[in-house]
């Protein structure tokens, strides 16, 4: 029971101040996500399951990231900020909503590929606290993303529908989601972090499943035994 709670409150300081790297980074976590999942893999690569967790992170977030860049610096640089705003929350929805559908089915879709190139390694995945943890997490980020591209519409609904400015501007106000948005992006992301962490600790003690060969070595009770 005290282990348990050592876990949990490690699991909350970790939290904390990842999320606190992730706000004092702003556009660079993006960076820190993707090394720090790297240096998770590397380092833990027998742990089948995080690979490929980490695989469709570094995947996803590495184009979120450079679609960002692209829109901000090279596509859209002039265009108004409300316009450029609605893209960045549609390119968040769209690679939130990604990882949500790839956590949901990554263990169907990890046997699907290890069964394929690597059959001796099929008894290795399944599904793990990560998954499970990640799928809610990711829902949350599709709920924050969405709530930010309706608040955009609302507070320019005279630039994007054409609406009298009389009736629009009671809503020019309309900020709250916007200037919160990027604390709240950052502090699911490190709970990402720390669900990895967690999970990568965690797996450390569960037992190594049996090959099918040890299996059929191995005395059934139902069997009886004969001393020779």
């Amino acid at each position: 029971m005290i282990k348990t709670w050592h876990f949990a409150l490690l699991a909350i300081v970790t939290w904390c101040f990842t999320s606190y790297i992730q706000i004092s980074f702003e556009e660079y976590a993006y960076v820190y996500v993707i090394v720090t999942i790297l240096i998770l893999t590397f380092f833990f690569k027998e742990q089948e399951n995080i690979k490929h967790i980490s695989l469709g992170l570094v995947l996803v977030i590495s184009f979120e990231f450079y679609s960002y860049s692209l829109i901000t610096e090279r596509l859209f640089p002039e265009k108004p900020a409300y316009f450029v705003n609605g893209l960045i929350f549609v390119l968040h929805f769209i690679t939130d909503l990604a990882l949500f559908f790839y956590f949901k089915n990554r263990t169907r879709l990890s046997i699907t590929f290890i069964s394929k190139f690597q059959p001796e390694k099929r008894e290795f995945i399944y599904m793990t606290h990560a998954d499970i943890l990640l799928v809610g997490i990711y829902f949350l980020f599709i709920i924050v993303d969405v709530s930010a591209f309706i608040e955009n519409l609302i507070r320019n609904m005279d630039y994007i529908f054409g609406v009298a400015e009389e009736t629009a501007k009671p809503y020019w106000s309309w900020n709250w989601i916007y200037q919160s948005y990027p604390y709240a992006k950052a502090i699911l992301l490190a709970a990402v972090v720390t669900v990895l962490l967690a999970t990568v600790y965690v797996e450390r003690f569960r037992p190594a499943p049996i090959n099918e060969s040890e299996e059929d070595l191995t005395p059934k009770k139902s069997e009886p035994q004969h001393k020779s």
